[in-house]
């Protein structure tokens, strides 16, 4: 599965990243403003995650909190928590 930049809906393409069942796209957000978008994009990426080449429909902060959220949410459903309970635990306090 390949995704073309220009075919990205949620901004610029910065790397595909493939492990294994799991396509985690870094990508650079569009910025919105009064819920639309102002054509410029975030400095910062964002990660957007594929599982088994189905959309996830999530975007995560960092690759690693991306492929945790995949994992749960292939192995316990498209509604599950635990890859963001997860990472929250690793935190340090």
């Amino acid at each position: 599965m390949s995704l073309p930049k220009k075919e990205f809906v949620w901004g610029p393409v910065v790397q595909t990243h493939e492990i294994g069942p799991y396509k985690i796209v870094e990508y650079h957000p569009e910025i919105f403003k009064n819920c639309g978008g102002t054509g410029k994009y975030d400095t910062k990426t964002k990660f957007h995650i594929y599982t088994n080449g189905r959309d996830g429909s999530e975007s995560c902060q960092s690759l690693d909190e991306a492929l945790a959220v995949a994992i749960a949410k292939r192995h316990d459903g498209p509604n599950s928590q635990a890859g963001y309970y997860f990472i929250r635990g690793l935190r340090p306090r």
